[in-house]
């Protein structure tokens, strides 16, 4: 009897000082993201966003090594293994924004041609929040004209001065919560960012040889992760794991056939973007998507399988056929880019629950066993593995394309990422500019016609 109630104490205590741990860790999270709402953020300008992350790595003497496309930090296994399976997280830092040639006229940045928001502009002006190049706060302008095309040009009108290369986001809400949501100005990809910046600061134990990666440059192409997997700069090979994290729309495609994922039911296990089943160049299984499942079941944690459209940065690694183990870990986000996208401006939208699931799920991934039978495992199910097997997710003809553009990107913004602002100011700025547009122009005609 005395037994029994020690024990049943001890649970108690025990499922106690988990909770009070979990909640805790909810609590750094939101702390970390609420702030990181203040940050000015906008596409080719992330010196704000770069200096937050490098702070509270700086501030826990964490070692991470920067370029002008990342801030990566590696943590290595405390074993003799001498070569540990790799595993690859990624957030990006940027969110789309108005970058300002002057007081009149910018380029709205990280949109995929929002046609609604462009009537909606075109119609009823709407407020923007602007601010110098140096991050300081200027005033409201409005947005009076915005062309649905690929240039993306904006009209402003304003009642005070603004220098190039300020820059500006819709004015929404930075942040309230209630029971169920959290309501922000940049959940995408914020709270993932806030996540993993968290997870870092834990300093996990792991058997792994963890990469974290915040890619500077999504919003505009997946410039960044672009450069990651085409220089295949953290030598990943076919056995390593890359997942990335995300806060997209959920858009199911073929959902008679494939399961349909919604905004209600959990993180989405996401396994293709638009045209692009990941790892599709790679003949097998999916080990990421096998490994998040595993985890996932064996934990209770409510995950959904997804086959989406959105776009993200598990793409490019899948352009360049490093591996087959290739995944995207979704919070659902139904107002991504703060409703511009579908002419509804407002706060994006999460809910708490799947930051706790995700944030429970990436620590038992980083504690998981890398000879786990799971990896090995030739019965193991692969919806990844099966879809490749007839493979009607696939668009090569857009995926061709896609590489184009984005070999064209990779020379034309080449400057602009280095030096860390849009718009040429000095002399050498506009002739590397033009010399680099031509280049890349000969390079995206020279691929169309092989």
């Amino acid at each position: 009897m005395v037994t029994t109630l020690f024990l049943c104490l001890f649970i108690m205590l025990f499922y106690n000082q988990k909770t009070l741990t979990t909640n805790t860790e909810m609590e750094n999270i939101i702390e970390i993201f609420k702030e990181y709402q203040k940050v000015p953020n906008v596409p080719f300008l992330t010196k704000f966003t770069s200096k937050f992350i490098k702070h509270y790595l700086d501030k826990n003497n964490i070692n991470y090594k920067e370029t002008p496309y990342h801030i990566i930090v590696n943590i290595s296994p405390k074993n003799n293994d001498k070569n540990p399976r790799k595993i690859l997280f990624m957030a990006h830092l940027d969110h789309p924004g108005i970058v300002f040639k002057d007081s009149q006229e910018g380029i709205f940045m990280g949109l995929n041609e929002p046609k609604d928001l462009s009537e909606l502009i075109n119609k009823n002006p709407i407020p923007i929040i602007v601010y110098d190049p140096n991050g300081n706060f200027l005033g409201k302008a409005y947005v009076t004209k915005f062309d649905n095309d690929s240039k993306q040009k904006v009209k402003i009108k304003s009642d005070f001065f603004i220098p190039k290369n300020s820059f500006g986001h819709l004015d929404v809400p930075r942040f309230s919560q209630d029971d169920k949501k959290i309501y922000a100005y940049n959940a995408d990809d914020g709270i993932m960012v806030a996540i993993m910046l968290n997870l870092i600061l834990e300093r996990p134990r792991t058997k792994y040889d963890i990469y974290f990666v915040f890619n500077k440059h999504e919003e505009v192409y997946q410039v960044s992760s672009w450069n990651l997997a085409k220089k295949n700069r953290l030598k990943i090979m076919t056995d390593d794991i890359v997942v990335n994290l995300e806060c997209l729309k959920i858009d199911p495609v073929n959902p008679d056939k494939y399961p349909p994922a919604n905004y209600e039911n959990g993180p989405v296990l996401q396994l293709t973007n638009k045209g692009c089943l990941f790892g599709y160049k790679n003949k097998g299984k999916n080990r990421a998507e096998m490994l998040v499942k595993k985890i996932s079941d064996e934990n209770n944690l409510e995950i959904q399988v997804g086959i989406i459209s959105d776009s993200c940065d598990s793409r490019p690694f899948s352009e360049f056929g490093i591996t087959p183990n290739i995944c995207t870990i979704t919070i659902p986000n139904k107002y991504k880019h703060d409703g511009a996208d579908d002419g509804d401006v407002r706060s994006e939208e999460i809910y708490k629950k799947d930051i706790e699931c995700v944030v429970e799920l990436l620590e038992k991934v980083i504690s998981s066993d890398p000879v786990d039978p799971v990896f090995f495992d030739t019965k193991g199910e692969s919806l990844s593995e099966k879809v490749k097997q007839n493979d009607d997710i696939t668009d090569k003809k857009l995926m061709k394309y896609k590489k184009r553009i984005n070999e064209r990107l990779d020379i034309a913004y080449r400057n602009i990422v280095k030096r860390g602002y849009f718009y040429p100011e000095k002399p050498f700025d506009y002739a590397s500019d033009f010399i680099l547009k031509i280049i890349s122009y000969i390079k995206y005609l020279s691929n169309k016609i092989r």
